[in-house]
């Protein structure tokens, strides 16, 4: 009896063992092709929310809305000479605490590259730049950091061909040598004459937060006679509180360096120059600081030829000068080589 007891509980004990395999295990293909033992297909059904559950979820907070824009999004007001090589590019900038905001357009292709950097005359920066790329719009946005000066800030947004895309470098040429226009100025590189599509805005070091400033549209002058060797030179002189502004006109070629000073008579004095290079229609301007008390002196207008000059400058004028013509040429000397300047001198009396 007690052998058959143990056989019973044997038998009852492999049931549930048995089973548990059997969920676990493949199912079998029987010879029809049909698959047997396959476990049933059950569909789940989340619960109703109770109203309890719903008043919780009507009771949770929204949130406060937050103000924010779509930025660089495909446009359909593209300009429709976009991607043309008589490229375009301005803008406005606004004054802020410590930056400066530009929002700016462009005909220039989506995706070519913009640059914008602050100077001032008299210091040496660094670091205050941005770039961006142009949307599909033809608009951009850049940020600078304001730089703490006491002179007047020239920021310059530009674009050249370096660091392009092939895309971008196949439209406009390696050296931006396909671009056409106003906006397009020549710049040396590594004694290598390139071009870049370039426009700027004069800030005010104590111009109010907010204050908006535009970028110049360039409107060139060119003479008949430009980049000749017979130099002509038309200027005017004026005066803005400790600054002598020297504007000028003339058939130098662009490119040309143009040094500004003062000759004080009877004064030892020094810091009174500045140096700048001819603009596309040979015009050009010099910022001078203004001397204290002093009545009268001579303001000097120079072109020396030297080794750093630009390729076209040289071939131009040549390499000492010596194709120069006109009223204003000077024999200058001095230990390495004799070269032929131009120097205007103007009489200023106060």
């Amino acid at each position: 009896m007690s052998k058959l007891r143990g056989v019973l509980l044997s038998g009852l004990l492999l049931i549930p063992i048995l089973s548990g395999c059997s969920q676990e295990a493949k199912p079998v293909e029987a010879e029809s092709g049909q698959t047997q033992n396959q476990p049933s297909t059950q569909t789940t059904t989340a619960p109703e929310p109770t109203a309890e559950t719903k008043a919780k979820e009507e009771a949770k907070p929204e949130g406060e809305a937050v103000n924010f824009e779509v930025v660089g999004q495909p446009s359909s007001d593209a300009p429709a000479d976009q991607g043309d090589p008589k490229a375009t590019l301005g803008g406005e900038l606004t004054i802020n605490s410590k930056t400066l905001t530009i929002k700016g357009s462009s005909n220039l292709l989506p995706g070519a590259k913009v640059k914008a950097n602050v100077t001032a005359k008299g210091y040496n920066m660094w670091g205050y730049n941005d770039e961006t790329e142009v949307n599909s719009d033809g608009s951009f946005e850049l940020e600078v950091k304001k730089p703490d000066v006491k002179a007047q800030m020239e920021v310059e947004l530009s674009f050249t061909s370096d660091q392009q895309s092939d895309r971008i470098q196949e439209a406009y040429g390696k050296t931006g040598e396909k671009l056409t226009g106003d906006y397009v100025y020549q710049y040396l590189d590594s004694d290598k004459l390139k071009y870049k599509v370039a426009t700027f805005a004069y800030v005010d070091p104590k111009a109010q937060t907010n204050t908006k400033v535009p970028f110049e549209t360039p409107v060139w002058d060119k003479p008949s006679d430009y980049g000749q060797p017979a130099i002509w030179i038309k200027p005017s002189i004026t005066k803005n509180g400790k600054s002598l502004t020297v504007a000028a006109k003339s058939n130098f070629l662009e490119g040309t360096k143009i040094s500004g000073g003062l000759d004080i008579p009877n004064h030892v004095h020094y810091g009174y120059t500045d140096q700048t290079e001819v603009k596309p229609d040979g015009s050009f301007s010099l910022q001078i600081p203004q001397p204290d008390k002093v009545k009268q002196y001579y303001v000097l207008i120079q072109f020396i030829p030297d080794d750093n000059m630009w390729p076209t400058v040289k071939d131009a004028y040549g390499e000492k000068g010596e194709k120069l013509k006109g009223e204003f040429i000077k024999i200058k000397d001095s230990d390495k080589k004799t070269v032929n300047m131009i120097e205007m001198k103007i009489k200023v009396d106060l």
